[in-house]
């Protein structure tokens, strides 16, 4: 069902502590419409309870390198989207292909909230609470996108939130550096378990791609840890915003996609652990540093 929808802020505001980023983040700046990419987590489909609210990762979409952007920020939400009443007073389920029951999610699913609001005041934890639209699609998508669904996002944890420097003196990694978001709310001590990998950005002009992934955690290694730190490998592959770095190439041409090999990557801890991966989908991948351009 597409719908047309004008919408006003809805902010909740909550105290936080400020002076973690190297930018300065006054009150109300970068204002501009911030939309978000939207990543499931394992649920069952709320058929019996359509406003039960729905779990996922959601990616700030998207960032620029720009120094008077304000979208310089690499950000990687976690929150739930609840979908509001729309026509008769009714609320509808948000249609999504939910997890596990759908392995792939195919296409890509946004959140937008169409007035501007200060991406610093959500930096700075004042702002936890954005309403807007659910999207199928997306200014990259070979489709158009439609407007499905009104929800409210309730933001839970901010795990990634870095600045883009766009200095020349920033050196590119040699070789690819994903960040890992987990699928499932569960630590897993074996099998084979989803994870959404995005790319970090780190040196311009850089690439912005999001790929869903699949851990072999009973391959997992290290040799080097200590006992407890063996008894603690599972809490850090499922920590949001764990750092992994590949041994291959850091170009856009050699990025993580359905058809790249299966490969080892290492989980950057204070000892290295080994994991087996392969990757299943990539959902987004766009071309920096103002990360318009498809890849």
């Amino acid at each position: 069902m597409a719908i047309s929808v004008v919408l006003l802020p809805l902010i909740i505001s909550i105290t936080a502590a400020l002076g973690q980023y190297p930018v300065p983040i006054p009150s109300g700046g970068r204002m501009a419409v911030h939309g978000w990419l939207i990543l499931p987590w394992d649920q069952v489909e709320p058929v019996n309870d359509p406003t039960t609210p729905v779990p996922a990762w959601f990616v700030h979409h998207t960032p620029e390198f720009w120094t008077d952007s304000p979208h310089n920020f690499q950000i990687i939400l976690g929150g739930t989207l609840t979908p509001m009443s729309v026509a008769e007073n009714t609320t509808d389920v948000i249609p999504l292909p939910y997890p596990p029951a759908s392995d792939l999610l195919v296409d890509e699913f946004t959140f937008t909230p169409p007035p501007p609001f200060s991406l610093n005041d959500l930096l700075s934890g004042d702002i936890k609470k954005l309403l807007g639209v659910f999207f199928n699609g997306s200014f990259d998508t070979p489709y158009e996108r439609v407007a499905e669904a009104i929800a409210t996002l309730d933001i839970t944890s901010m795990p990634t939130a870095t600045w883009l420097n766009i200095s020349s003196f920033v050196v590119p990694y040699p070789l690819q550096r994903y960040l890992s978001y987990p699928r499932s709310a569960t630590v897993e001590t074996g099998g084979k378990q989803h994870y959404y990998l995005s790319h970090e950005i780190h040196a311009a002009p850089d690439f912005d791609s999001v790929v869903h992934v699949i851990i072999d955690i009973d391959s997992c290694a290290c040799p080097s840890c200590s006992t407890s730190q063996t008894k603690e490998i599972y809490n850090q592959i499922h920590q949001a915003g764990s750092a992994w770095e590949m041994n291959i190439p850091n170009t856009l041409e050699d990025r993580l996609t359905a058809k790249t090999a299966p490969f080892s990557a290492t989980l950057l801890w204070e000892e290295p652990v080994n994991c087996d991966m392969f990757v299943l989908e990539e959902i987004h991948c766009v071309v920096g540093p103002g990360f318009f351009n498809k890849c």
